[in-house]
């Protein structure tokens, strides 16, 4: 009988350690590894002259929605838009004024960004290769939207290394497509921010259901701002 409850008991012992090692229950400071893996990477990339575009991005969007919700509707996304079109406005040293945006454009990048995205890159001033390239970066984003922002980190550096690195462009060429990557880069780390805090506030609660998929209202924004850039 000794023997049965001394087995009994390790038995009891090895099942509560193999519980604890388990890699699926395993939480870091109450964080799951999920969460706290996406929360280790920022935005920056100090190899991009630019950077500093997509931060004031960044900032604006955060003072947005300091005072306003989350988009969930096309017309919240809409006024975003707006509002963030302004800033940059008033930040370029292109001088360009604020962009026509409502409710039917959001519908138009969401029912086809690919083709949106290449409309407007194609109408721009850029060269042809220019345009290429920057057509070929946008649409590795559109087509893994729903990625992890560290995937989405390490193609958006690997594709502004090689910019820099072989430098095919001019200078305001170069400066358009570093400022488009670095914008893209603070968008979607903006959104894994927004991610993480709803993980919070919804456990143990019901999510509330969102109208964006995963990464959409930051392609959607990234898409509208680009006349903006050019």
């Amino acid at each position: 009988m000794k023997n049965l409850l001394i087995t009994y008991f390790l038995l009891c012992f090895l099942t509560s350690c193999t519980d604890d090692s388990d890699p699926n229950q395993t939480k870091l400071n109450g964080v799951s590894p999920e969460k706290s893996k996406s929360s280790t990477i920022t935005p920056e990339n100090k190899l991009n002259p630019f950077d500093k575009k997509g931060l004031l991005y960044y900032n604006a969007l955060h003072d947005y929605q300091a005072v306003n919700s989350v988009p969930n509707s096309i017309g919240e996304i809409t006024d975003q838009v707006k509002f963030l079109s302004c800033q940059i406005a008033k930040r370029s040293n292109t001088q360009k004024g604020v962009i026509t945006f409502n409710d039917s454009i959001v519908e138009a990048i969401m029912s086809d960004p690919d083709s949106n995205m290449i409309n407007i890159v194609q109408n721009s001033a850029l060269s042809t290769n220019a345009k290429s390239t920057l057509i070929s970066f946008l649409q590795g984003l559109i087509n893994h939207r729903q990625v992890d922002f560290t995937v989405s980190y390490a193609y958006i550096v690997d594709y502004e290394k090689t910019v820099i690195d072989d430098n095919p462009f001019d200078n305001d060429e170069t400066e358009t497509i570093l400022t488009v990557t670095s914008i893209s880069r603070y968008s979607l780390y903006s959104e894994s921010e927004r991610k993480d805090k709803d993980w919070d506030l919804s456990a143990g609660n019901k999510p509330a259901k969102k109208f964006f998929s995963t990464n959409e209202s930051s392609i959607i924004s990234i898409i509208a701002l680009l006349r903006n850039i050019f």
